[in-house]
């Protein structure tokens, strides 16, 4: 689909950019998740056990991962894996002076390389997001089986009493955010590259950086703004 010269739209390139940064970061972001909800299930086990409460585990690691750390994590991985991939791509290409090139063909730019990014990520992140909620549980229910002794029927079951569909969307609701900020920052820092191998490293970092600080900085006035109207 050709919106004329100056605005190709590739479906190909966001359909391969979709797979580079979603489904290429399904391993890593499913073993990530499982280890830190496993680890937020046995330390809450841990601490309510004195309170002969370990049953609230369920409870603590339904609503913080659903509201908080699922999409919190993947933001920051995603940051990590694929907004430095961008800024290193775009970069690259600044030095080699391909950019230049493709507004002297009479294309655009941000249209070819940034605009494929910034859909794919749209599209990966709220996806990528629900696999780490799923993850992040299915390792808080084996560790609170393991643990507590607590069955993965019962962990269902407490789960369901415990979240509605507002904790759920309240976590997803972020996601494109997310992703929008990691692929506005990231293509930012690639445009900024100069000619040098060393500018391109400085970039890549910073885009990294920036990210994740904007990412967590997002979060927190969601919270904000979620405690401001009750959700």
């Amino acid at each position: 689909m050709k919106l004329g010269r100056a605005h190709a739209i590739n479906p190909a390139a966001i359909i391969n950019q979709i797979d580079r940064m979603g489904v290429g970061a399904v391993p890593i972001i499913v073993l990530m998740s499982a280890i830190v909800g496993a680890i937020i299930a046995q330390q809450g086990a841990f601490q309510l056990r004195y309170f002969g409460a370990e049953i609230f585990v369920v409870d603590l690691v339904g609503i913080l991962i659903l509201r908080e750390l699922g999409v919190l994590m993947t933001a920051i991985m995603i940051a990590g894996r694929s907004g430095s991939a961008i800024t290193a791509e775009i970069g690259s290409m600044k030095m080699r002076e391909e950019v230049d090139a493709l507004t002297v063909i009479g294309l655009n730019p941000v249209g070819v390389l940034v605009f494929p990014r910034l859909v794919a990520l749209m599209v990966a992140v709220p996806c990528l997001t629900i696999v780490a909620n799923f993850a992040a549980l299915g390792g808080a229910m084996l560790i609170a089986w393991l643990y507590s002794g607590i069955p993965p029927e019962a962990f269902i079951d407490r789960l369901r009493d415990s979240i509605d569909l507002s904790t759920i969307f309240a976590g997803l609701i972020k996601a494109p955010f997310m992703a929008l900020i990691v692929g506005i920052i990231a293509s930012i820092e690639g445009m900024k590259v100069g000619g040098s191998a060393e500018s391109l490293g400085g970039h890549v970092t910073a885009s990294v950086v920036k990210a994740i600080f904007v990412v967590i900085v997002v979060d927190g006035m969601f919270a904000i703004f979620y405690a401001a109207i009750d959700f």
